[in-house]
């Protein structure tokens, strides 16, 4: 079943890094469209009322077909797990599956796949507050960058199994070998899955917010819990 909530094509926002250039990342955003996958790799900064501060929102999410699948999930500086806000049922596949809040860091691991080809984009970002006062700003930096990796295992088919075990080899134009930051193996695994997840319904890296004892008065929300990470 395609995708019912597919937005208006839109770039990322002034200064936020992307995984293909302009003219390439509309064409990639109208195949993923054509065949019903939602991914949506923007962090935005939100302002808590309650708390007076401002802190970053993501929103785990994407799929696969068997041919083409993007997908994108968070984690935190040192590549850990992050609690969800919420998870995000619909009827649609291929789409929206978590949203994250974090106070000051969160990292972002995008992976775009074309059957066996492979493009990675893993950024982090920060919030930083002027002294003079102005309005808090997001801070980007990109900590790896892999471009048109390969991995010769058919993940959606006979070799599905090997999903989340494995992640693509890059190499320079030169022929050397990229290595990826360590830190960030686990959670690449689980978004190199994640693009060949046909079909796919759930998140992979973020997960259920854990109470500290069974006795513990339920938060009333659990985005205290995600923001304390």
């Amino acid at each position: 079943m395609g995708n019912v909530e597919q937005p208006e094509l839109r770039g990322p926002r002034p200064g936020q890094p992307s995984l293909a250039a302009r003219g390439e990342r509309r064409r990639i955003e109208r195949r993923l469209q054509e065949v019903g996958v939602l991914c949506q790799p923007e962090v935005s900064l939100q302002y808590q009322t309650l708390a007076k501060r401002s802190v970053l929102r993501g929103v785990e999410s994407g799929g696969a077909t068997k041919d083409i699948g993007r997908y994108v999930t968070f984690c935190d500086q040192r590549g850990e797990c992050l609690p969800w806000l919420q998870p995000i049922d619909s009827v649609a596949v291929n789409g929206r599956h978590a949203i994250v809040v974090a106070p000051t860091t969160l990292v972002s691991v995008e992976v775009f796949r074309v059957r066996n080809t492979y493009d990675v984009l893993i950024v982090r970002h920060d919030v930083v507050q002027p002294a003079d006062g102005r309005r808090s700003r997001i801070e980007a930096k990109v900590l790896f960058r892999g471009r048109q990796g390969y991995l010769p295992l058919d993940l959606t088919g006979e070799e599905k199994n090997m999903a989340g075990q494995i992640v693509p080899e890059f190499f320079s134009k030169a022929g050397e070998h990229i290595d990826i930051p360590p830190e960030f193996g686990k959670v690449l695994r689980a978004a190199v899955r994640g693009a060949a997840c046909v079909s796919c319904t759930h998140q992979h890296y973020l997960t259920a917010p854990k109470l500290k004892g069974a006795d513990d008065p339920i938060p009333i929300s659990a985005a205290e819990q995600a923001v304390a990470v």
